[in-house]
């Protein structure tokens, strides 16, 4: 496939970041473009978006207002879109976030995405251009936005917190996980056609997936375990969790055992499989400068003095933690974010790494971007 050039709209909301860090993985991506309120607002910026696209996740929308918010700022845009792809005269793929609200639309939100769709399947095929409407279930993942972008959010952002979580009704939730669901988006674009796509989720009820996420939390933080991760869907939860945690948080030191032998440290009880390798580091000497859109990961400090750095994709705040193997501790690392460990003493550096899968070099899930910009 040659060289993409992608515009996404919505693109400081949670499914629009997302989007952002996965095309930030792919090779055949050459430029990404994002378009928000500022640009919509403006005819000459939303051209300048549009002009050149290959492709558009047109993901901008409103989904918590009153009935007639919600069904103008679903509708509205997609026509602000169509009116800008005319005057600059590009016809992209446009694949639309929409929603299983829009395929029985009882409500403004499932009217407003319903609008959307049938305008831009109008564009379509009247320009001879391509259309895909995504038609989505619930979304969960990291960095959801609590009371707001879901239940699964909520629940994490109050587990972690150790408030009351309050289970409002038992109803059946079909939930995708937002790195899936860009990877599905991006895979529907690269399979050719239009029309109607519908995601399909993982079925739970609401009460189960509360109960899950505690257990979760238990074991990782009460027990001192990391769970059993082998299932797709339970790491997602988890990592949903970890993502809600406060940065403060991240970093454990355990109890070290000490007598006239020496002295004996726990640095990894896990409920499933994983790799385990044990490295040095020379003084001075930074690893790292990637990030894993899946992988759980801990770095955990043995002998010697390091400083481990985190920073969120498309932020600039860098979060540091400063490890000394007299008192061994360690850090789990965050998905998508950017993290380093350097070597900040004057003796070698021993480090434990610790991964819930294997090393594939093929399938390694690990992406260069430094954490100092």
């Amino acid at each position: 496939m040659s060289a993409l050039n992608v515009g996404i709209t919505g693109a400081n909301g949670f499914v629009g970041w997302h989007m952002r860090c996965f095309m930030s993985t792919l090779d055949d991506v050459i430029e990404v473009r994002t378009a928000d309120r500022n640009t919509f607002a403006d005819p000459k910026k939303l051209d300048a978006f549009v002009d050149g696209l290959d492709i558009v996740f047109h993901l901008a929308g409103v989904n918590r207002a009153d009935e007639q918010e919600l069904l103008d700022g679903n509708i509205l845009p997609a026509k602000q879109l169509i009116e800008s792809m005319e005057r600059v005269d590009c016809t992209p793929c446009v694949i639309l976030s929409s929603s299983t609200h829009a395929e029985e639309p009882v409500n403004a939100y499932g009217n407003g995405k319903a609008g959307a769709a049938n305008v831009l399947f109008e564009w379509a095929e009247n320009n001879g251009a391509r259309f895909i409407n995504m038609i989505i279930p619930h979304v969960f993942g990291e960095y959801g936005r609590p009371f707001y972008n879901s239940g699964i959010a909520t629940f994490c952002h109050q587990i972690v917190r150790g408030e009351q979580t309050t289970v409002n009704g038992n109803g059946q939730l079909e939930l995708v996980h937002v790195q899936d669901l860009v990877e599905e988006m991006f895979a529907a674009f690269k399979k050719g056609g239009s029309g109607d796509i519908r995601v399909s989720g993982h079925a739970i009820r609401v009460a189960e997936a509360e109960a899950v996420l505690q257990n979760l939390w238990h074991t990782y933080r009460v027990q001192g375990q990391l769970p059993d991760l082998s299932d797709c869907f339970q790491r997602s939860l988890f990592n949903s969790l970890r993502g809600a945690m406060q940065n403060d948080d991240r970093m454990s030191t355990p109890k070290k055992h000490s007598d006239e032998r020496g002295w004996l440290i726990e640095t990894v009880k896990a409920g499933s499989a994983g790799q385990c390798f044990v490295s040095t580091t020379r003084p001075g000497i930074t690893r790292g400068n990637h990030f894993h859109r899946r992988k759980v990961e801990r770095f955990f400090v043995l002998q010697g003095q390091a400083e481990i750095r985190l920073r969120k994709l498309f932020t600039d705040e860098v979060i540091t933690y400063k490890l000394d193997g007299n008192h061994p501790s360690f850090v789990d690392i965050p998905t998508l974010h950017t993290h380093s460990i350097s070597n900040i003493g004057d003796s070698e550096l021993i480090t434990l790494f610790w991964s819930n899968e294997f090393f594939d070099p093929e399938k390694s899930d690990t992406y260069f971007e430094p954490v100092l910009r």
